[in-house]
């Protein structure tokens, strides 16, 4: 698991209880049309949907930004799909944002007080609204054209602090909605404080020099420029950010892939002819067998207490399916038992859609069965088909070195299909976006955007293959806090620790 910054927007349905009761095939068929459209817009500012549960939804974004533009985009969308419905019919999606800090599991969900916060702000929201925490507010300010109305700090279930929130007036609210937009008072004031203290000071040195004479031996400051003086104001307000250097590093590109073992060949079993009757059954499912050995006694119908045929093992293996039960009447050629021969398990795996590309047939593959030690595999073949429903394609790894595997067992592989050495940055560094892959870095305390092109990735670094020469202070995290052109107080990762 990771920890990183993240956007998060949460939404529900308002009175999604009624609704289904009301009428539940209509409900839940707008619900699905509606998650989609859901989707399509978060995909198409570079968000990703990591979980579902009924009517919930959890998105998270690079860009706090972002994520507003398509909340709003969503319920703007979403209020034209529901004017042809009276309004006890119309489902309407309340909506949480919050940036905050969460934890990314393998599995791709978000964990933490960020994701939290934002579920119990989607709360506070009206139908067909947004609610948004003020660490949201103040990282969007004036970049999108919306104004806010500030409801004040909120006692939220289970979050320990009040958290200050605010409600975006959409551009369909009624006129009489009062906004409360941010001020820049605080800030004016702020760098009204400064310059009355540096007033203030300069008058004291002043007549400090006049009625005891300068120092001995001291220095006299040099006066600042106009744009360090400026700076130097601006620098009473400013957001400090951790900044990391490229490191070398090599990296491995791997797919993972799970499922299940299953045979890749099977020996079937039966008897010679019409009309016998199972006696005695003696090996079950997953029994491991000798070649030779004795799986069933059959008799005549008209001799029951004798042994009339006996079916054996063809081959040493293990018993995958049995369809043998004791006085059953059986047929010639029908199948009772199907041995899987040793050494001809392979894993029936799935595989992430982004990985079908660089897989490929006789790749090897680091196989875990459940239960057992790593094992060696090689990929046989790569379906290029996708699963509508779950969205993976399939390939199948053929198994070698355990006599321990048994048909039906999880397993989980992972396989290495490309190394290449250079410089890396962490992916909380690196912002997606229509353009490209983005990186800010601090020059001089100045933010400065860099279009990178990236390349393989580890579990804590992505591979910079350019739009960087390794020199440059680049933003730890930079997306949801920052601009290009912004000033901010850059500090070095091991000296933001020890602070």
């Amino acid at each position: 698991m990771k920890r990183t910054i993240a956007a998060i927007l949460a939404a529900d349905v308002a009175g999604f209880s009624r609704l289904v009761a009301e009428d539940e095939d209509d409900t839940l068929r707008r619900l699905q049309d509606y998650s989609r459209v859901y989707r399509d817009e978060v995909t198409r500012v570079g968000g990703r949907v990591f979980n579902t549960a009924g009517d919930a939804i959890l998105a998270e974004f690079p860009s706090a930004v972002e994520a507003l533009r398509a909340g709003i985009a969503i319920q703007e969308q979403l209020r034209d799909a529901n004017a042809d419905h009276p309004p006890e019919r119309r489902i309407l999606f309340r909506m949480g944002l919050n940036i905050g800090d969460v934890v990314e599991t393998d599995r791709g969900d978000m964990l933490g007080d960020g994701v939290n916060i934002a579920a119990r702000l989607e709360g506070l929201a009206e139908p067909g609204g947004i609610c948004l925490s003020r660490s949201v507010h103040e990282a969007i300010a004036a970049r999108v054209a919306v104004a806010f109305r500030d409801i004040g700090p909120q006692t939220l279930k289970n979050i320990p602090r009040p958290i200050h929130a605010f409600r975006v007036v959409l551009p369909w609210d009624s006129p009489g909605e009062t906004a409360k937009v941010r001020r820049p008072w605080p800030r004016l004031v702020g760098v009204a404080a400064v310059l009355l203290v540096l007033l203030a000071g300069g008058l004291a040195l002043a007549f400090k020099d006049d009625l005891f004479g300068k120092t001995e031996g001291a220095a006299e400051a040099e006066p600042l420029s106009p744009v360090a003086a400026r700076e130097a104001l601006e620098r009473a307000d400013l957001l400090s950010v951790a900044v990391v250097q490229p490191q070398r590093a090599c990296f491995k590109e791997q797919v993972w892939l799970s499922g299940t073992v299953v045979p890749r060949n099977e020996v079937e079993v039966g008897p010679d002819e019409d009309g016998l009757r199972i006696l005695r059954v003696l090996a079950k499912p997953l029994d491991k067998v000798a070649q030779g050995q004795v799986l069933a006694e059959l008799a005549r119908p008209d001799q029951p207490g004798q042994v009339a045929a006996t079916l054996r093992a063809p081959v040493a293996g293990s018993v995958g399916q049995s369809q043998a039960h004791v006085g059953a009447l059986t047929a010639r050629a029908q199948t009772l038992f199907k041995i899987v021969p040793q050494g001809t398990f392979e894993l029936a795996a799935e595989v992430p859609v982004k990985g079908l590309g660089t897989l490929a047939a006789g790749q090897s593959v680091q196989v875990s069965p459940l239960g057992l030690p790593e094992i060696a595999g090689r990929v046989r073949s790569v379906s290029t088909d996708i699963d509508g429903a779950t969205q993976v394609g399939r390939a199948r790894v053929a198994l070698v070195g355990s006599a321990d595997l048994r048909q039906g067992q999880f397993a989980r592989g992972v396989a290495t299909v490309g190394e290449r050495c250079g410089i890396g940055l962490p992916e909380s560094a690196i912002l997606r976006s229509p353009e490209g892959s983005v990186v800010f870095v601090s020059n001089r305390g100045h933010v400065e955007g860099r279009l990178v092109t990236t390349g393989l990735s580890s579990s804590d670094a992505v591979e910079i293959r350019s739009g960087l020469d390794g020199n440059e202070a680049v933003l730890l995290r930079a997306g949801p806090f920052v601009r290009e052109g912004d000033l901010v107080n850059a500090l070095p990762v091991s000296e933001r620790a020890s602070n």
